[in-house]
């Protein structure tokens, strides 16, 4: 029975696996709006009923897509800026995380481009979308304000999590510029707004702390 228990749960993991293979090709290739289930099902080999198995609906399938091509890179320089020394400077490193996402995952940039058209419009997917910004935002937040203790700032007079929000939106501005005319957009443009951003800030929280 335990034989059959683990077999049964690896054939799982490979379905699943074989219909994100599947649903990322159709996506890429009808775009977020024109794909459908059947398509996912027919190009993977499996039933409708198995793609509603694994996920419940085309948004969710989406967004497990989303999450391994654009989320999963987001949140693993996020914990890198978290948990580095002071002694490596991050801007670069921003820089070259974000040309290497422009460059190795245009087509699911595009795809979440597409995605947030469609959120704005519609409710529910808008409260899904919302639901993880939240939480980048919240994650960004909390590494911003250990790299501010890392490097000995101290607070720099503002909500870490508001200079989240600026930073992600900037992001997320320079990679809709890239995508039309990536010239517009050079590789070391993100860490170096983002360094002006913070000397800013340090500067703005020095000069209240002089007049108090």
């Amino acid at each position: 029975m335990d034989r059959r228990r683990r077999a049964a749960r690896a054939e799982r993991r490979d379905a699943r696996q074989e219909l994100l293979r599947a649903a990322a090709d159709v996506f890429a290739k009808r775009g977020f709006r024109d794909a459908s289930i059947d398509e996912v099902a027919e190009r993977a080999g499996y039933s409708k009923g198995a793609v509603y198995w694994y996920f419940a609906s085309k948004d969710e399938l989406f967004f497990a897509l989303v999450e391994a091509h654009v989320a999963r890179p987001t949140r693993e320089m996020i914990e890198l800026l978290e948990s580095a020394s002071a002694e490596r400077d991050m801007a670069p490193e921003a820089s070259r995380r974000f040309a290497e996402l422009l460059a190795g995952q245009r087509e699911w940039l595009l795809l979440e481009n597409e995605y947030w058209s469609q959120a704005v419009r519609d409710p529910d997917l808008r409260r899904r979308y919302a639901k993880r910004q939240r939480e980048l935002r919240a994650a960004l937040g909390r590494a911003l304000a250990a790299r501010a203790g890392t490097l000995g700032a101290g607070q720099i007079g503002i909500e870490p999590e508001r200079v989240a929000t600026a930073i992600m939106a900037l992001s997320i501005g320079l990679s809709q510029q890239a995508l039309v005319d990536p010239r517009a957009v050079p590789d070391d443009l993100l860490g170096e707004t983002i360094v002006l951003i913070y000397l800013g800030l340090l500067a703005r929280a020095e000069e209240s702390g002089a007049a108090d």
